[in-house]
């Protein structure tokens, strides 16, 4: 029992010098925002003395530790999310909600260890965090291509590299643009599951649309999708001039044929990575962004 008092004082210790140091951190370098990932009342209690004086943002996994913090927290469920995934997830997470906008710098507070305590601090400059993807990260990548469609695509692939479908990482390719010259260079795997339907009811901006992709997605092979947002084609695998494209150094056969379809055509491709949920974006045969998804672990 003494042992374990003498331990539990001295992280106890250790955990209100991190916080001090992280308050001075802010004053010193004029940073307005302090992330702590809580894991614990504990961690509350050390940044509690300081909390009127600075900015917390207090994310917590669990409802239940949030009702026993005495001021506004920021719920977001990281309890599902690998430790060295964590930090980012939040990050990402409170970007979406708006308590963090791109261009802040921001100070980190969060445990690398698994203690539930905090042991990091970390300065993070909030461009170089993957948040989430806006119109304006897209106008340039395909002008031939409305932003508003692609953007749809593109969050539609981060979710699908979230979630997966059942239960099971999937990845997929979306070819959007250009649909005449892709159908010209792709052939159905299966029988067109969007074929005989009428426009309106196979535009990806209807979120019922966007399920079925979901479903679909399971499947192998590319969506084609026309300029105006009709999904013309599932399943269809693309045989654009891979031999003119440079292979990817760690990607496989759906990257190469995402980068050969953007370079034999005006289309751009958004790939999801079935080993990583990462989504890409090809356009001239080049990837010209990734945006990272974190996956939530599977409870069993």
């Amino acid at each position: 029992m003494l042992i374990d008092s003498i331990a539990h004082r001295k992280f106890d210790r250790e955990l209100q010098v991190i916080v001090e140091e992280a308050a001075q951190i802010s004053e010193k370098l004029k940073i307005k925002k302090i992330l702590v990932i809580c894991e614990s009342l504990a961690v509350w209690k050390a940044i509690s003395p300081f909390y009127a004086n600075h900015q917390f943002i207090t994310a917590v996994a669990s409802k239940r530790l949030a009702e026993k913090i005495a001021v506004e927290t920021f719920l977001c469920d990281f309890s599902g999310v690998a430790r060295n995934d964590r930090l980012n997830y939040v990050i990402r997470s409170a970007i979406e909600t708006g308590r963090i906008k791109k261009g802040e710098r921001i100070i980190c507070l969060y445990s690398r260890t698994g203690t539930k305590l905090i042991d990091t601090i970390r300065i993070v400059r909030i461009e170089e965090m993957y948040g989430p993807v806006s119109p304006r990260d897209l106008k340039n990548i395909g002008k031939k291509v409305p932003v508003e469609l692609l953007f749809m695509v593109v969050n539609l692939a981060v979710e699908i590299g979230q979630e997966g479908r059942e239960g099971s990482p999937i990845g997929t390719i979306f070819v959007v643009g250009d649909s005449e010259r892709v159908l010209e260079m792709s052939k159905p795997m299966i029988f067109n599951p969007f074929r005989g339907y009428a426009e309106d009811e196979r535009n990806i901006y209807d979120p019922k649309v966007q399920e079925s992709i979901k479903e679909l997605a399971l499947l192998d092979g590319a969506f084609v999708i026309r300029e105006d947002g009709i999904v013309l084609a599932a399943g269809m695998y693309l045989h654009g001039a891979a031999d003119r494209i440079t292979p990817i150094k760690g990607l496989g056969a759906r990257h190469a044929a995402a980068s050969a379809i953007s370079q034999s055509t005006n289309a751009i491709a958004v790939t999801v990575s079935e080993s990583t949920g990462t989504v890409r974006i090809f356009s001239g045969g080049k990837p010209v962004k990734t945006i990272r998804s974190y996956r939530l672990r599977t409870r069993h």
